[in-house]
């Protein structure tokens, strides 16, 4: 009986990635992610890097890969082939960026896995989300999670509450912000842990054209 890990991967810096995620990654056999592509070009760096030389030893390892693509749409028809694979082998489920799950597609496949008897790991690291938070300078000791907001929407003003965003819309969601919270203090955050990452409360900083995925976090402070 296999072991299902759940794995974070760097959101930008590939520097960010632990040990023993890469362990997991170069030596579980099937891989459930989001973009096989994205996936299978980061295994491979990663086992370039190990080739070049590494803190600790890999025994063995798989000589065949085998991926199996994990989307919003699709999610629940990779549960039972996942399943499948767990019977005899371990799986890494992993996202395009950061910790799965996070505003990620594999809740529903934990949870089967979980129903199922199979052993659920986390294998933690990089989270936008963290990340952020602690470099933000925002209020910590309470905040609320909010993914991406859908189009009716509240703030608890009681904390901190942070939402991602994409690019084509940041800007106007930071907008209808300051016009339902006028005295809403707002830190924006993207390219976190990359050459241009930024972390600012001046969000007249973002360019009519911006890039990458961003967070947002809205506090409410004195």
């Amino acid at each position: 009986m296999g072991t299902l890990y759940v794995v974070a991967t760097p959101i930008g810096n590939l520097e960010d990635i632990t040990l023993r995620a890469i362990r997991i990654l170069l030596t579980t056999e099937v891989v459930a992610c989001e973009d096989t592509r994205h996936t299978g070009q980061l295994i491979k760096i990663l086992s370039e890097n190990v080739k070049k030389g590494t803190p600790f030893t890999l025994e063995g390892g798989p000589l065949l890969r085998r991926f199996i693509s994990v989307r919003d749409w699709n999610e629940k028809e990779s549960i039972d082939k996942i399943l499948a694979e767990l019977k005899d082998h371990d799986v890494a489920l992993v996202s395009d960026a950061g910790t799965p799950l996070i505003s990620d597609p594999g809740f529903k496949i934990v949870r089967a896995a979980r129903s199922e008897g199979y052993k659920v790991s986390p294998i933690p690291g990089p989270s936008a989300l963290i990340a952020a938070l602690s470099a933000a300078g925002v209020p910590t000791d309470k905040f609320v999670f909010r993914g991406f907001l859908p189009k009716k929407w509240e703030l608890d003003t009681s904390m901190t509450n942070v939402i991602y965003e994409s690019p084509k819309r940041v800007k106007n969601t930071i907008e209808q912000i300051k016009l339902k919270y006028p005295t809403a203090k707002i830190t924006v955050a993207s390219e976190l842990t990359k050459i241009h990452e930024l972390i600012t409360m001046n969000y007249e900083q973002i360019s009519d054209s911006p890039k990458g995925e961003w967070v947002i976090l809205i506090s409410f402070d004195q």
